[in-house]
């Protein structure tokens, strides 16, 4: 009997042993990662109550061959999760967030592909290798040995041990709710999909169908007219000669600069896709995230009765239909170019003959939504060759390393060929010598050791150059004779706004008033006020340092 006790109490502090070694990886490279001691203290508290869950559950098993199983199962799942998180505080500095897990919900296979190879790195793969070791030693050593987890080999039938098992385990589901939620990866990933559902739900009624009864036309215009509206992807105005970059990242662009209305103080609500279309392209807003009767600019034209495409450069789905998708299904016509090989590298180019069939065919109100891949990472895969243009290192790069010099390269590379697409694209449309308009902004930039030694966009380490982002206008003689409230524009271009207000610019652009309208947002109209700009949930960017 007593040898028995010792003999459990043997395996009992073997199992816990192995199973803490997560745990102890964890405070070792967890201490070096996590700059915040209240952050790195919550995780631990997270990690030890997952911890004494795997453990009382496997105790709670009789079967030797399921013992070993979970136990295999559970080391490889913790040790995942810890990877997971030691992957963010290396490279973003701050815990998996509820954002960040919403958004991998609408990311697509290149776009995660993407995403690891920009940021993976041999410090990673070393956690990696550490977290996965413990895990390949023990599945291998359970395949050659029939009994590699003797110590398992064991049965608890005292009712008492079992009913405190059972407490425990509800004890530290209990504290890991309501104290440490937040790091807890299950319980987030499990309110982000709950929440991320709502959404969908949410987006696909008021925004997915070409007509929105909501929308309710006080005043129109009929005229004949071509619009295009461009959105571009992860361009900062940092990198753009047209705003006084040191390199000539837009030299198409600078040549016609007579003929644009440039904004220099226009900003991205966000800097994630998802996060920032879905106000840019729609009436909600930070402080109104699910307005009441939404619709899109899509329909809002549906309803003006223009003839409404979408044509990208941008795969229609990720794990799950994305949101600029459910806005683009609105339209009358969608055509997405990259959806035949979700590896193969469409440049945006590609797009230039689509638009002109468009622009060229049979109809006379036309409003065209092109949506590019732009500067997105990773960026020497975003022009081809012969744009393989800057050398060196830029002068202006605050980090200066040879990753950094190559990074900063090629997105000046890709923003100088974006620059190209852009031109051609006006270029197009200028040729009709129609009543027409060409807008473009991004949806969000990029950081590229401007600021910060990072590269590319995140909330946590959201910077200046993530926010700062190219507003461009292009109108045709004919608009401007039709509409010379236009010539007053050049007085508007240090205007404060935020793109979240779009569809109020672009009602003003094509001469559509709404019940609901507020032309005080209008980044176009007379007046037009400056309001506070609202980012990270609560932050005022215009007074962010």
């Amino acid at each position: 009997m007593i040898k028995d006790i010792k003999n459990h109490i043997k395996s009992l502090l073997r199992l816990t042993l192995i199973m803490s070694f997560p745990l102890l990886l964890f405070f070792t490279l967890g201490y070096f990662l996590v700059s915040e001691t209240d952050s790195f203290y919550r995780e631990l508290g997270a990690i030890f109550c997952i911890t004494v869950i795997c453990i009382s559950f496997i105790l709670l098993v009789k079967s030797y061959k399921l013992k070993s199983i979970l136990l295999v199962f559970f080391q490889w799942l913790l040790a995942l999760f810890i990877a997971f998180k030691l992957f963010f505080y290396y490279t973003f500095d701050t815990k998996p967030t509820a954002s960040s897990i919403f958004v991998i919900f609408e990311t697509n296979a290149t776009e995660s592909s993407e995403f690891f190879k920009s940021y993976f790195n041999f410090s990673f793969i070393v956690i990696l290798m550490l977290c996965f070791s413990i895990c390949i030693y023990l599945i291998i050593k359970s395949l050659l040995k029939e009994k590699a987890f003797n110590f398992l080999d064991f049965s608890i039938t005292n009712r008492a041990f079992q009913i405190s098992l059972i407490g425990l385990i509800l004890v530290s589901g209990y504290m890991l709710r309501r104290s440490f939620s937040e790091q807890s990866i299950v319980l987030k990933l499990s309110e982000s999909i709950k929440d991320y559902n709502i959404a969908k739900d949410y987006y696909k009624e008021h925004l997915a169908q070409s007509i929105n009864n909501d929308i309710k036309i006080t005043s129109q215009t009929k005229e004949e007219q071509i619009g295009i509206v461009i959105i571009g992807e992860a361009t900062s105005r940092w990198h753009m000669g047209l705003y006084n970059y040191n390199r000539k990242t837009n030299p198409l662009l600078s040549k016609m600069k007579e003929e644009l209305y440039v904004f220099n103080d226009v900003i991205a609500p966000d800097v994630m896709t998802i996060l920032s279309l879905e106000k840019a392209l729609t009436l909600s807003n930070n402080k109104n995230p699910k307005a009441e009767n939404n619709f899109s600019v899509v329909q809002l034209a549906n309803a003006a009765n223009y003839d409404t495409y979408w044509i990208s450069n941008q795969q229609p789905v990720g794990f799950t239909e994305s949101t600029p998708t459910i806005i683009a299904t609105a339209a009358k016509q969608q055509q997405f170019l990259a959806t035949d090989n979700y590896f193969s590298t469409i440049y945006d180019e590609s797009l230039i003959p689509e638009i002109e069939k468009v622009i060229t065919s049979k109809g006379k109100r036309k409003l065209v939504f092109v949506h590019l891949i732009g500067t997105h990472r990773t960026y020497k895969k975003r022009y081809p060759e012969s744009y393989n243009y800057f050398k060196g290192v830029n002068e202006r790069t605050k980090f200066k390393t040879d990753k950094s010099k190559r990074l900063v390269n090629e997105y000046d590379n890709a923003i100088r060929y974006n620059d190209y697409v852009i031109s051609e694209i006006i270029n197009l449309v200028k040729k009709q010598h129609k009543n027409s308009f060409v807008v473009y902004f991004s949806d969000h930039g990029d950081e590229v050791y401007d600021t910060i030694d990072f590269v590319g966009h995140h909330r946590h380490k959201g910077s200046k150059p993530m926010f700062d982002i190219p507003f461009i206008a292009w109108f045709s003689d004919k608009y401007k004779l039709k509409n010379s409230r236009i010539d007053t524009l050049t007085n508007y271009s240090n205007r404060k706004y935020n793109a979240e207000d779009f569809i109020y610019s672009f009602s003003d652009i094509i001469n559509v008033d709404f019940i609901g309208n507020d032309k005080s947002r209008s980044l176009f109209n007379i007046n037009f006020k400056e309001r506070k700009r609202w980012i990270k949930d609560s932050l005022d960017y215009d007074r962010w340092k």
